[in-house]
């Protein structure tokens, strides 16, 4: 079994001068302080890709599936419109995940074992604000490769 799929997105924000919002504990209700016209919507990556491949013998209760995901970059947080500031922007890129179930019979009673590898390629979390000239990392950390074993069963 193969699976794909690929969204493109294009946000933008619409902030017009006498715009207002309110922002709890600011003095400001202009939207121009806190927002630039055009900016993309925070969260929002402009492309998205999903790859899944899998093997599966229900005869067997096997499951195998390869998982292979990217996001390109988004803004998680707005710098301040009326302080110049650089939104700050996320750099999820790409993620390998592998998945293994396997179902087993004992006893009459039927077990499933379930192996997870997350994160395989190493990918790290990164967030920087830059104004074209520096850039200044936020945020960022090594998420790690997780592992997890399961087994389970219905009583």
């Amino acid at each position: 079994m193969a699976i794909a799929n690929y969204t493109y997105t294009k946000s933008k924000l619409k902030v017009s001068e006498g715009d207002t919002v309110a922002v709890f504990g600011a003095s400001s209700t202009l939207a121009t302080d806190f927002f630039r016209d055009g900016a993309p919507l925070t969260g929002q990556s402009d492309h998205l890709v999903n790859f899944q491949l899998g093997l599966e013998d229900q005869e067997n209760l096997s499951q195998q599936t390869l998982i292979l995901s990217y996001a390109s970059k988004r803004v998680t947080s707005r710098g301040l419109a009326n302080q110049d500031q650089p939104d700050v922007y996320e750099y999820p890129g790409i993620n390998l995940d592998f998945v293994v179930r396997q179902g087993i019979h004992v006893l009459d009673r039927q077990f499933d074992f379930k192996f997870e590898a997350r994160n395989i390629t190493g990918n790290k979390y990164k967030e920087t604000q830059s104004n074209g000239t520096n850039t200044v990392t936020y945020n960022a950390y090594d998420i790690g490769t997780t592992f997890n074993f399961s087994l389970s069963t219905t009583f």
